[in-house]
């Protein structure tokens, strides 16, 4: 939804992250949401959970499913 649809978006999108085969959603037991970067446990240039939206990522790779 988009707040000019009389909605308030509460979480920041993914950016490039919503697309991309290296994101991960991760839900805590508390109701928050995060986006964690797997390119992160092989390569330490990459956060574990990017600030969003990612904008521009050397590691982006879409899901072309």
């Amino acid at each position: 939804m988009h707040p000019a649809d009389g909605v308030t978006v509460t979480q920041p999108p993914a950016g490039l992250c919503a697309d991309c085969i290296h994101a991960k959603l991760i839900r805590s037991s508390h109701g928050s949401e995060f986006v964690q970067c797997e390119l992160s446990f092989s390569d330490p240039r990459f956060p574990k959970y990017p600030r969003l939206p990612v904008l521009k990522c050397r590691g982006h790779k879409p899901n072309r499913s």
